[in-house]
């Protein structure tokens, strides 16, 4: 009798889940869909090491479902999966696989726009010069963000997170936590003018960073060939308990980069120079972060947090045709006294190109030497990185 009643009642539980379940066509109705399926394959060749081979692939799927009118609930999940083995198949010393990971993030948020005015609220995407830009993993977390179109050349912005993870490791090298679990909180505008396009942002992280500016501006000078000018700048201001805790500076840290880009027909070019002083702290939260990511080589591409360094880089672009495009990048990379690693300077070098198949499907591929001039050659490495990508 009792098992009667209880395979009853669950009959009558799902009856009361599902009475008012929406038809699958009904749901799917007006829902928009789009993200990312993406392959890597790498081949690393570490001077005086095992050589590796990796194996990357990314999935992200954003669905954003019309509630009410200007209202819509976003659910975006990303997965993850890294394979590495060493060349020679050695059991210890090296790269580890599980073959399967875990979901890489997942957010889920309400996003409202009307008359100019923006806001997303839930677990959401942190998009800011100084947070991860990676697509797959990207600066996320708990809060609100909220935009206000004031007119057609400036706009306003606030925000309050009260936890930030990030994809990447340049914060982290200076202390602060993969995930700071603080209240983030701030403000930002965005303008254009006819000769200046930029964005300033301010940023407070409870017990953390007592402030962080960043400002990038862009212009274009009025010659016949286009050519642009891009600067960023950065000053980090530890909180001072923070900083003694973790054996960082108490003086404010500055970080900036210019660069001059040109394209004349089919051919494109950059030329620039970042700089970061010689104090220890922060100024940006990842490694991805736009306003730090500026240098144009595959794998060093961030000096933002770095200890007096400098890097003069440059880019040189060239589009064979509407569909296929390859490059030459390199850099030079200078460690001061301050850094503790005034030997260890970096001269990298990156070829690479492009190929798109159609509007949704492209291929590309590089290859990276860096060669770092120090006494222990373990850090000099080649690359090479195959991808394929749709976009949907």
């Amino acid at each position: 009798m009792l098992k009667k009643l209880s395979l009853a009642a669950l009959v009558a539980m799902g009856g009361m889940s599902f009475a008012n379940a929406t038809p699958l066509t009904e749901a799917i109705k007006n829902v928009d869909l789009n993200g990312m399926l993406r392959i890597r394959f790498y081949n690393e060749d570490p001077d005086g090491q095992h050589g590796y081979r990796r194996w990357r692939t990314n999935g992200i799927f954003i669905f954003k479902v019309p509630v009410a009118e200007n209202l819509k609930m976003v659910v975006r999940n990303s997965v993850q999966t890294n394979v590495s083995v060493h060349d020679d198949n050695i059991a210890s010393n090296g790269p580890t696989s599980n073959v399967d990971d875990t979901i890489a993030n997942n957010l889920l948020f309400m996003a409202y726009s009307k008359d100019g005015f923006n806001a997303i609220l839930g677990k959401i995407p942190v998009a800011t010069p100084v947070t991860s830009a990676d697509p797959v993993t990207p600066g996320h977390g708990a809060g609100a963000i909220a935009t206000y179109k004031i007119n057609d050349n400036f706009t306003a912005g606030a925000f309050f997170i009260d936890a930030l993870k990030q994809g990447g490791s340049e914060a982290t090298s200076v202390g602060l936590p993969a995930v700071i679990a603080h209240n983030i909180a701030g403000v930002a505008g965005i303008f254009n003018t006819d000769l200046v396009d930029g964005q300033l942002w301010y940023f407070n992280v409870n017990n953390v960073v007592d402030s962080l500016v960043a400002l990038s501006l862009d212009a274009y000078l009025p010659i016949e060939y286009k050519v642009g000018i891009h600067f960023d700048y950065v000053l980090g201001d530890l909180n001072n308990d923070f900083a003694s805790a973790n054996n960082l500076s108490k003086d404010p840290k500055n970080y900036f980069n210019v660069a001059l880009t040109t394209n004349i027909g089919e051919i494109s070019a950059k030329l620039g120079y970042a700089y970061s002083d010689k104090h220890r702290g922060v100024t940006v939260f990842a490694a991805d972060a736009p306003i730090g990511a500026v240098i144009p080589t595959a794998n060093n591409y961030n000096i933002a947090n770095k200890t007096e360094t400098s890097s003069i880089y440059g880019k040189f672009g060239y589009k064979v045709d509407p569909k296929t495009c390859v490059y030459l990048a390199a850099q030079y990379q200078n460690a001061g006294s301050k850094s503790g690693n005034s030997n260890n300077d970096l001269a990298e070098y990156t070829i690479g190109g492009s190929y798109k198949m159609n509007k949704k499907l492209s291929f590309s591929a590089y290859y990276d030497i860096a060669d770092w001039d120090d006494n222990a050659d373990y850090n000099d490495n080649n690359e090479f990185r195959f991808e394929a990508k749709y976009t949907f």
